[in-house]
Protein backbone atom coordinates (compact mmCIF):
# COMPACT_ATOMS: atom_id res chain seq x y z
CA UNK A 1 0.00 0.00 0.00
CA UNK A 2 1.40 3.27 -0.94
CA UNK A 3 1.84 6.27 1.19
CA UNK A 4 -0.93 8.14 -0.60
CA UNK A 5 -3.37 5.33 -0.09
CA UNK A 6 -2.53 5.20 3.63
CA UNK A 7 -2.84 8.92 3.80
CA UNK A 8 -6.20 8.80 2.00
CA UNK A 9 -7.44 6.00 4.23
CA UNK A 10 -6.40 7.90 7.41
CA UNK A 11 -8.00 11.11 6.13
CA UNK A 12 -11.18 9.24 5.17
CA UNK A 13 -11.25 7.57 8.54
CA UNK A 14 -10.59 10.92 10.27
CA UNK A 15 -13.36 12.51 8.24
CA UNK A 16 -15.73 9.72 9.22
CA UNK A 17 -14.74 10.10 12.88
CA UNK A 18 -15.03 13.87 12.61
CA UNK A 19 -18.47 13.46 11.01
CA UNK A 20 -19.56 11.17 13.85
CA UNK A 21 -18.12 13.54 16.46
CA UNK A 22 -19.76 16.46 14.71
CA UNK A 23 -23.09 14.60 14.51
CA UNK A 24 -22.90 13.73 18.22
CA UNK A 25 -21.93 17.35 19.06
CA UNK A 26 -24.80 18.67 16.91
CA UNK A 27 -27.18 16.26 18.63
CA UNK A 28 -25.93 17.34 22.06
CA UNK A 29 -26.13 20.96 21.00
CA UNK A 30 -29.71 20.49 19.78
CA UNK A 31 -30.62 18.74 23.06
CA UNK A 32 -28.95 21.51 25.05
CA UNK A 33 -30.76 24.20 23.02
CA UNK A 34 -34.07 22.36 23.44
CA UNK A 35 -33.50 22.04 27.21
CA UNK A 36 -32.52 25.72 27.51
CA UNK A 37 -35.55 26.76 25.41
CA UNK A 38 -37.85 24.67 27.65
CA UNK A 39 -36.27 26.10 30.82
CA UNK A 40 -36.61 29.63 29.42
CA UNK A 41 -40.23 28.95 28.46
CA UNK A 42 -40.96 27.67 31.98
CA UNK A 43 -39.10 30.61 33.56
CA UNK A 44 -41.06 33.03 31.36
CA UNK A 45 -44.36 31.38 32.32
CA UNK A 46 -43.38 31.50 36.01
CA UNK A 47 -42.35 35.16 35.71
CA UNK A 48 -45.65 35.97 33.99
CA UNK A 49 -47.54 34.04 36.68
CA UNK A 50 -45.62 35.85 39.47
CA UNK A 51 -46.24 39.25 37.84
CA UNK A 52 -49.95 38.49 37.37
CA UNK A 53 -50.19 37.42 41.04
CA UNK A 54 -48.32 40.55 42.18
CA UNK A 55 -50.57 42.71 39.99
CA UNK A 56 -53.68 41.00 41.40
CA UNK A 57 -52.44 41.55 44.97
CA UNK A 58 -51.65 45.22 44.28
CA UNK A 59 -55.03 45.71 42.59
CA UNK A 60 -56.81 44.11 45.57
CA UNK A 61 -54.80 46.31 47.96
CA UNK A 62 -55.64 49.46 46.00
CA UNK A 63 -59.34 48.47 45.88
CA UNK A 64 -59.28 47.90 49.65
CA UNK A 65 -57.72 51.32 50.20
CA UNK A 66 -60.26 52.93 47.86
CA UNK A 67 -63.16 51.20 49.67
CA UNK A 68 -61.76 52.30 53.03
CA UNK A 69 -61.30 55.88 51.82
CA UNK A 70 -64.81 55.82 50.36
CA UNK A 71 -66.28 54.60 53.65
CA UNK A 72 -64.41 57.37 55.49
CA UNK A 73 -65.77 59.96 53.07
CA UNK A 74 -69.32 58.68 53.59
CA UNK A 75 -68.82 58.63 57.37
CA UNK A 76 -67.47 62.19 57.29
CA UNK A 77 -70.46 63.31 55.22
CA UNK A 78 -72.86 61.62 57.67
CA UNK A 79 -71.08 63.25 60.61
CA UNK A 80 -71.40 66.64 58.92
CA UNK A 81 -75.16 66.11 58.60
CA UNK A 82 -75.42 65.07 62.27
CA UNK A 83 -73.22 68.05 63.28
CA UNK A 84 -75.53 70.34 61.34
CA UNK A 85 -78.58 68.94 63.15
CA UNK A 86 -76.98 69.45 66.56
CA UNK A 87 -75.80 72.93 65.57
CA UNK A 88 -79.41 73.76 64.68
CA UNK A 89 -80.64 72.38 68.01
CA UNK A 90 -77.98 74.43 69.81
CA UNK A 91 -78.98 77.54 67.87
CA UNK A 92 -82.67 76.96 68.66
CA UNK A 93 -81.89 76.58 72.37
CA UNK A 94 -79.78 79.73 72.34
CA UNK A 95 -82.37 81.71 70.42
CA UNK A 96 -85.26 80.90 72.80
CA UNK A 97 -87.12 83.89 74.10
CA UNK A 98 -86.46 84.86 77.71
CA UNK A 99 -89.60 83.19 79.11
CA UNK A 100 -89.00 79.85 77.33
CA UNK A 101 -85.35 79.82 78.38
CA UNK A 102 -86.25 80.66 82.01
CA UNK A 103 -88.84 77.86 82.00
CA UNK A 104 -86.20 75.44 80.67
CA UNK A 105 -83.71 76.43 83.39
CA UNK A 106 -86.46 76.31 86.03
CA UNK A 107 -87.33 72.76 84.95
CA UNK A 108 -83.69 71.70 85.15
CA UNK A 109 -83.29 73.24 88.60
CA UNK A 110 -86.46 71.52 89.82
CA UNK A 111 -85.20 68.19 88.47
CA UNK A 112 -82.31 68.36 90.96
CA UNK A 113 -82.60 66.41 94.17
CA UNK A 114 -84.04 68.71 96.89
CA UNK A 115 -80.89 68.28 99.00
CA UNK A 116 -78.65 69.77 96.29
CA UNK A 117 -77.84 73.40 96.92
CA UNK A 118 -75.00 75.84 96.89
CA UNK A 119 -73.80 78.50 94.48
CA UNK A 120 -75.32 78.62 90.99
CA UNK A 121 -72.80 79.65 88.32
CA UNK A 122 -74.39 80.99 85.14
CA UNK A 123 -73.50 82.71 81.90
CA UNK A 124 -73.01 86.47 82.34
CA UNK A 125 -75.76 87.04 79.77
CA UNK A 126 -78.24 85.14 81.99
CA UNK A 127 -77.83 87.27 85.14
CA UNK A 128 -81.13 89.05 84.45
CA UNK A 129 -83.02 85.73 84.49
CA UNK A 130 -81.83 84.80 87.97
CA UNK A 131 -83.30 87.80 89.78
CA UNK A 132 -84.25 87.75 93.47
CA UNK A 133 -87.89 86.80 92.81
CA UNK A 134 -86.86 83.84 90.61
CA UNK A 135 -84.36 82.61 93.21
CA UNK A 136 -86.92 83.02 96.06
CA UNK A 137 -89.49 80.89 94.16
CA UNK A 138 -86.86 78.19 93.59
CA UNK A 139 -85.55 78.19 97.17
CA UNK A 140 -89.09 78.13 98.63
CA UNK A 141 -89.66 74.73 96.97
CA UNK A 142 -86.42 73.18 98.29
CA UNK A 143 -85.36 71.67 101.58
CA UNK A 144 -83.24 73.68 103.94
CA UNK A 145 -79.99 71.90 102.93
CA UNK A 146 -80.79 72.26 99.23
CA UNK A 147 -81.15 76.01 98.91
CA UNK A 148 -79.10 78.13 96.58
CA UNK A 149 -76.98 80.68 98.39
CA UNK A 150 -75.71 82.81 95.51
CA UNK A 151 -75.75 83.28 91.76
CA UNK A 152 -72.34 84.02 90.21
CA UNK A 153 -71.65 84.84 86.55
CA UNK A 154 -69.00 82.62 84.94
CA UNK A 155 -67.64 83.58 81.51
CA UNK A 156 -66.85 79.93 80.70
CA UNK A 157 -70.56 79.07 80.67
CA UNK A 158 -72.48 79.75 77.44
CA UNK A 159 -75.89 78.71 78.72
CA UNK A 160 -77.45 76.64 81.46
CA UNK A 161 -75.82 76.53 84.88
CA UNK A 162 -73.50 74.73 87.27
CA UNK A 163 -74.38 74.13 90.92
CA UNK A 164 -71.31 74.22 93.14
CA UNK A 165 -71.84 72.58 96.52
CA UNK A 166 -69.33 71.99 99.28
CA UNK A 167 -68.46 68.49 98.08
CA UNK A 168 -69.99 68.24 94.61
CA UNK A 169 -70.56 69.96 91.29
CA UNK A 170 -73.66 69.48 89.16
CA UNK A 171 -73.26 70.50 85.53
CA UNK A 172 -76.41 71.56 83.68
CA UNK A 173 -74.63 73.66 81.04
CA UNK A 174 -76.00 73.62 77.51
CA UNK A 175 -72.63 72.44 76.21
CA UNK A 176 -72.59 69.39 78.50
CA UNK A 177 -76.25 68.53 77.96
CA UNK A 178 -75.90 68.77 74.19
CA UNK A 179 -72.69 66.70 74.28
CA UNK A 180 -74.43 63.96 76.29
CA UNK A 181 -77.47 64.15 74.05
CA UNK A 182 -75.28 63.77 70.99
CA UNK A 183 -73.44 60.81 72.51
CA UNK A 184 -76.67 59.10 73.51
CA UNK A 185 -78.72 59.58 70.34
CA UNK A 186 -76.18 60.06 67.52
CA UNK A 187 -76.24 56.33 66.67
CA UNK A 188 -80.04 56.17 66.57
CA UNK A 189 -80.18 59.42 64.62
CA UNK A 190 -77.68 58.07 62.07
CA UNK A 191 -79.77 54.89 61.66
CA UNK A 192 -82.91 56.90 61.16
CA UNK A 193 -81.27 59.29 58.68
CA UNK A 194 -79.08 56.97 56.65
CA UNK A 195 -80.41 53.42 56.72
CA UNK A 196 -83.12 52.58 54.26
Amino acid sequence: MSFEKVESAVIAEARADAGKILAVARGECDELLARVREENRKALEEAIHQEEAATARETARQLGVARHDGRLEVLNAKNLVIDDIFNRVTEKLRSMNMHEYRDLLNGWIHSLSPEIGGVIRISPKDTGLFDDAFMKRINDSRTRGGTFTAVNPDGRINGGFIVQGDTYTVDFTLDRILKELRESIAGDLAKELFES
